[in-house]
């Protein structure tokens, strides 16, 4: 790492996930020398601490994508620390990252309240409503964000969020203990939102779900909701022209018998 730095001063991109025994040391020295570092993937590098990103702040100001998942010494000062120096960050991975906070995350969301589009926090469970009206009140332009296990996470702030990003959100995944989501007129959420969600083993919990006025989602995502969820009790479809009653006949799809679904009527209209 120690030539890296002093050798390839213009390096723009480096992926040394699950080199495990990788230190601050001689990453360090690569913050040093490369200063117009772009991209930096250090996905299960354990040794990594908050070192590492004091020397990125201090030296790669264009850093715009840092994948740190499962670094699970880096702690909220370090995220504070890596935004005073690097406010062009559009991709943060921070998942099963432990340490990591509504103090680290609110900061990050108002130092990269321009670029940040993708957020991934997996498994963050100190991480709650604090981090998601911070994200709501000045990342208008978020576009992915994960907080799958992040457990005190309300519906409320989701709420918030999805109305503050209704132009730009186009991937949500989200704890299977959710209860209600509201994704209304988040109109570049697609299908893909729901993806992996047969996938993981355990029921989602889910029992209001509204996408009104989605023209990208289809009986395709609607489908891989049911598959996973037996616990629906309410979904508003209204002004998805994808969704319909016979489009949903046709695709076979099963409603639990408590589930009402709402197909037709003015979005203005009060709902539940």
């Amino acid at each position: 790492m120690v030539e890296i730095g002093c050798g390839l001063s213009s390096l723009q991109s480096l992926d040394v996930s699950f080199c495990r025994k990788l230190t601050d040391k001689g990453l360090s020295a690569v913050a040093l020398g490369c200063h117009d570092l772009r991209s930096l993937h250090l996905a299960g590098c354990r040794f990594i601490t908050d070192g590492l990103l004091k020397a990125l702040s201090e030296n790669c100001p264009n850093l715009e994508k840092l994948v740190l998942q499962g670094c699970t010494n880096i702690t909220d000062s370090a995220l504070t620390g890596l935004v005073s120096g690097c406010q062009l960050i559009k991709h943060l991975d921070i998942n099963n990252c432990s340490n990591v906070g509504d103090s680290g995350i609110s900061t990050v969301s108002q130092a990269c309240a321009a670029t940040l589009r993708t957020l991934k926090l997996l498994d963050c469970f100190k991480v709650g409503n604090e981090s998601i009206l911070s994200l709501a009140s000045f990342c208008r332009n978020l576009e992915t964000l994960i907080i799958g296990g992040c457990r005190g996470i309300s519906d409320e702030s989701i709420k918030s969020l999805a109305a503050a990003c209704s132009h730009s959100l186009k991937n949500l995944q989200m704890d299977r203990n959710l209860e209600d989501l509201d994704i209304r007129y988040c109109q570049e959420v697609t299908d893909d939102a729901f993806r992996g969600l047969d996938d993981e083993g355990s029921e989602l919990k889910l029992r209001l779900l509204k996408v009104s006025n989605h023209p990208r989602i289809t009986v395709t995502g609607i489908g891989l909701v049911l598959r996973s969820c037996n616990s629906l009790e309410y979904l508003d479809v209204r002004s998805c022209p994808h969704i319909t009653k016979p489009a949903c006949a046709e695709a076979g799809l099963h409603f639990p018998g408590c589930c009402k679904v709402i197909f037709v009527g003015s979005l203005s209209e009060p709902d539940l």
